[in-house]
């Protein structure tokens, strides 16, 4: 079941018409949000994120959208495909059929889906990761870039190529030829035990996951720097990890030629990310 405007609907039943302008122009916003035993643990930053983003694409956010709603909204569609326990919801919000000159027919719509996890348990990965860089499209370091929009067609050839060459993962460029994130996922590297992390300034989507770990690294007063990065330094890094709200935090074990290992990486995951799926 999926939850299209309030109205609870079939998997396989179509209600979008083929002239939405998500559909023809990837106008809109979506969160991925994990569930696990019946609480969402970021919530709320999903909330700030959404919101923050909201104005800024020309959308109304109606009186009775709240954050509650929201919330007891998607724990009713988990609930319903049997899902309470381990879940990824995903939240899109769009606008209705029209022309990029022509008044929507609606300012607000939302789209609200829910898969099953097969694993309950929430646990760093064993086997470290092997990424590469996006050769072709560039990211543009501009007003949007940090906002999640439906405008996905960069992640999503970057994630195609990263198939084609046996990756599990794909680092993608901003417009300066400077780290910019992966298809799904903020990129993180140690060097000399300091943490650094591609800044908002470099294009990167502001994930949710990212913005917990850099407040709890500084809480404990490490040492991090949110920066411009270049391919080189990652090269030159003595660890590289990932992070987004489905999988907390995921080591890298090659990039290019470059070998690493785990070990500020599994004390961060331990320690600050996996207290919020306990």
């Amino acid at each position: 079941m999926y939850n299209l405007d309030g109205k609870l609907h079939a998997a396989d039943e179509r209600t979008i018409h083929p002239d939405n302008r998500a559909f023809r122009y990837g106008e809109g916003l979506f969160e991925t949000i994990r569930l696990h035993k019946g609480i969402m643990p970021l919530f709320d930053l999903h909330w700030e994120r959404l919101t923050r983003s909201l104005p800024a694409l020309y959308f109304e956010l109606p009186v009775h959208f709240t954050k509650e709603y929201l919330k007891n909204e998607l724990l009713q569609l988990a609930k319903r495909n049997q899902a309470l326990d381990a879940a990824r919801m995903r939240v899109m919000i769009f606008k209705g059929e029209g022309g990029i000159w022509e008044k929507p027919s609606a300012n607000f719509r939302y789209l609200l889906q829910c898969w099953p996890l097969e694993q309950n348990e929430f646990s760093m990965n064993e086997n470290g990761l092997d990424i590469g860089l996006f050769p072709d499209g560039r990211k543009a370091c501009d007003a949007f870039s940090n906002f999640k929009t439906n405008n996905y067609f960069l992640y999503a050839l970057a994630a195609q190529y990263a198939k084609t060459q046996k990756w599990n993962e794909c680092i993608v460029l901003n417009q300066f030829n400077r780290i910019c994130d992966t298809t799904i996922a903020n990129i993180f590297f140690v060097k000399n035990k300091t943490i650094y992390t591609p800044a908002l300034a470099e294009g990167c989507v502001a994930g949710v996951m990212r913005t917990y770990l850099l407040h709890a690294l500084t809480v404990n007063r490490l040492k991090v720097e949110e920066t411009a990065c270049t391919p080189e330094q990652l090269l030159d890094a003595d660890e590289l990890f990932l992070t987004n709200a489905m999988s907390g935090l995921r080591w890298v074990k090659r990039f290019n030629e470059k070998q690493y290992l785990p070990e500020l990486a599994p004390q961060f995951f331990q320690q600050i990310i996996k207290p919020l799926f306990p």
